[in-house]
């Protein structure tokens, strides 16, 4: 998933960087690449997977309080206090895999992950949670609901066609590729798979290419997608800018100098599709980078 780690002072940074290095994140300091909170937050909350807070808790609250719309559909959202002693998983604990996060987060900085989604608790699982690291949509939320709360009460339960029917959509994978010229289709395609496994899915999820439009003629990736008999969409440097910065993505000097622009898997597959959750963001592999997005 495609975090952003938001803090506000220069201990807070701390905190930020140590967890950007073991696991990913992208850092916001106050003073540094934002001033307003309130504006970075309606900016970035709808175009990160994860929003993890160095703060208190109830400045977060007041943050997230005008854009939150769905626990299947929300961010996880974290919060972090200043010493780094409580990793809170406060939104999104099961769909947006918070939970998870809090727990592995905890992990580095060596804290206390604080959980309260009443499953998690009393140590059962839940459907959604389930459902999610499987890469499938749980609806509607009322079932879901219901469900859970009859886990907790110990009642077996059985998925039928009944009255009451909970709906498992699978979601198809679109895979973001960037490559050097000249790269094999055989090359690419061990990268996608890695990136895959690296997700727990199949390759076979995915269902769609997405590269830069100056990758047109490339034969690996030409032969690639008709082997695995997928279609391949090319975006223009234009389109890739505006989504490097309408999603704040990470840029790189080098694929600026031989595309164009900074960032071609991540920003070519959020060009695929709107509102899409990153199941892996920009991974690099031997002349290969791959970013997968789930497909709504």
């Amino acid at each position: 998933m495609r975090t952003a780690i938001i803090t506000l002072t220069s201990n807070g940074r701390r905190i930020a960087e140590k967890i950007s290095t073991k696991i990913g994140g992208q850092i916001f300091a106050k003073g540094k690449n934002f001033t307003s909170l309130a504006d970075l937050v309606a900016e970035i909350f709808s175009k990160f997977d994860g929003l993890i807070f160095i703060c208190a808790a109830g400045i977060a609250v007041r943050m997230i309080a005008p854009h939150i719309v769905s626990k299947l559909s929300d961010p996880a959202v974290l919060v972090i206090d200043e010493r780094g002693q409580n990793v809170i998983s406060l939104l999104s604990g099961h769909v947006g895999r918070a939970n998870e996060l809090a727990v592995e987060i905890a992990q580095v900085l060596e804290a206390n992950p604080v959980i309260t989604t009443a499953t998690d608790v009393a140590g059962k699982f839940s459907v959604d949670a389930i459902a999610s690291k499987l890469g499938l949509v749980p609806e509607p939320k009322e079932v879901i609901k219901a469900i859970n709360s009859a886990i907790l009460r110990g009642e077996d339960v059985f998925v039928t066609a009944g009255d009451v029917q909970l709906n498992l959509i699978p979601q198809n994978l679109i895979a973001g590729v960037g490559c050097r010229r000249g790269t094999s289709s055989l090359k690419i395609f061990e990268a996608i798979q890695r990136a895959c496994a690296m997700i727990h899915q199949p390759i076979e999820r995915v269902k769609l290419l997405a590269s830069a439009e100056a990758k047109k003629d490339e034969p690996g990736l030409l032969s690639l997608a008709e082997v695995m008999g997928l279609e391949i969409k090319f975006f223009s440097a234009t389109e890739l800018q505006n989504k490097i910065e309408e999603y704040k993505l990470g840029e790189s000097k080098f694929v600026t100098r031989m595309v164009g622009v900074g960032n071609v898997c991540e920003a070519a597959a959020l060009c695929c599709v709107e509102g899409a959750r990153f199941a892996l963001p920009k991974t690099s592999f031997k002349g290969v980078t791959v970013s997968l997005l789930w497909e709504k």
